[in-house]
């Protein structure tokens, strides 16, 4: 298979910080894309994020900064000058995407709000990521992850146990799920563009994404059928929540299909007794006594060791899993063998496991894991390709425009 050739010919301008729309650039550059990241010259806040999450943030060892901008180029501009902008100016004239998290008002100020470039550029595609969408009293609002994805959505007070505290929410993971959905957008965008010779402009929200993807939840919550959240222990599904095993790891189930999964259950549990419960028979019995169910589940996991109950449940085909821990999937052998995480090396030599984006293709790899770029690692040779004089650059480096390498 070929290293992607994909995306071979698309070129993107990323013009974004932290990890939402970067994510999305990851993926295109993955895939075959030129990605030139356009940094301030104080660099991306991601640059300085590791200690947050006990990893190091120096050129020499930056996992963070690496997980979500290798295989990109990067120029670092000062936007806030006019050179700076005319230097984006030029860039945009050979550009295919323009990847953004910059608010639409600042964007607008400096000229390069979507009305405008869609005059000058119409085949361009304007890809935008919010926190709360782009109409209403809140269009202007910051947005994070923990706030406007976690927090707006339901999910840090819903996902708990009544009267428990909030749950810690999962850094990154509403950044990376727009990140997914914005890079799809993308290449519709891309291949209508190709029928038609139309650009167009994107716009995806945190809020927007958080609520999709919390939409059974939403849907059945809205007064007319009143599930309610948070729920306790008790008033979950007993056949789909987790079980504390002797070894004090956890079994989660899910016999989504009674009829097909009920009896192989019972058997790996060796409780045949349950067979021939009234209670428990059908769907409906089960779920009316529930509260009587969970006890007796309990009390059975608490008898074995996680790994006892693994091997009986796959024995008998039960849809199942322990409750791994994060610090496992690097060393999964699943994970390993599918490429889900992958090793990459840092500048001193030092190598640690990254997880790998998702999408597998017959015909083609992603491009190898190459670090992300330092800060305007790449000013001097995108600068170059547009055919920028050495003194040029040298001039707009004097008079702190750009920051070179």
């Amino acid at each position: 298979m070929d290293n992607s050739t994909l995306l071979n010919g698309v070129r993107v301008i990323e013009l974004a910080s932290y990890i939402a729309a970067p994510a999305c650039g990851r993926l295109l550059a993955d895939w075959g894309a030129d990605v030139i990241k356009i940094e301030p010259p104080s660099g991306d806040v991601w640059h300085n994020w590791g200690p947050s999450l006990a990893t190091p943030c120096t050129d020499e060892e930056n996992p963070l900064w690496d997980l979500i901008n290798p295989n990109k180029r990067a120029i670092s501009l000062n936007l806030k000058r006019p050179e700076g902008q005319e230097v984006l100016r030029d860039l945009l004239k050979d550009v295919d995407v323009l990847l953004t998290n910059s608010r639409p008002d600042t964007l607008e100020e400096m000229g390069f709000g979507y009305e405008s470039l869609k005059k000058e550029f119409p085949g361009l595609i304007y890809a935008i990521v919010t926190g709360f969408g782009e109409k209403g009293p809140e269009a202007d609002r910051p947005g994070f992850d923990v706030v406007a994805f976690w927090a707006r959505s339901g999910f840090m007070v819903d996902l708990v146990k009544p009267d428990e505290y909030p749950l810690y929410s999962p850094a990154g993971f509403g950044d990376l799920a727009v990140g997914n959905t914005l890079f799809g957008g993308i290449c519709a965008a891309l291949f209508n563009r190709y029928r038609t010779g139309k650009g167009d402009r994107i716009s995806i929200s945190l809020y927007g994404t958080a609520i999709w993807m919390s939409s059974l939840l939403i849907t059945s919550t809205q007064e007319r059928y009143a599930n309610k959240f948070p729920k306790t222990r008790a008033e979950g599904n007993p056949i789909a929540i987790p079980y504390k095993c002797k070894d004090g790891e956890w079994i989660i189930i899910a016999l989504l299909n009674h009829d097909k999964h009920w009896a192989p259950f019972c058997r790996a549990m060796g409780r045949e007794d349950l067979l021939t419960d009234e209670r428990f028979q059908k769907r409906e019995a089960l779920h009316k006594h529930k509260k009587e169910l969970i006890p007796i589940l309990e009390e059975t996991f608490a008898k074995r060791d996680s790994a006892e109950w693994v091997a009986r449940l796959r024995a008998e085909d039960v849809v199942h899993e322990r409750l791994q821990h994060y610090r496992e999937v690097s060393k999964d052998e699943q994970a390993l063998v599918n490429d889900f995480v992958i090793e990459g090396v840092m500048p001193n030599g030092s190598k640690a496991m990254f997880p790998n984006t998702p999408l597998r293709f017959s015909e083609h790899t992603a491009q190898p894991f190459k670090r992300g770029p330092f800060l305007g690692e790449h000013t001097k040779q995108i600068l170059d390709d547009l055919g920028y004089s050495t003194e040029k650059i040298d001039e707009l480096v004097k008079a702190k425009v750009l920051v070179a390498r």
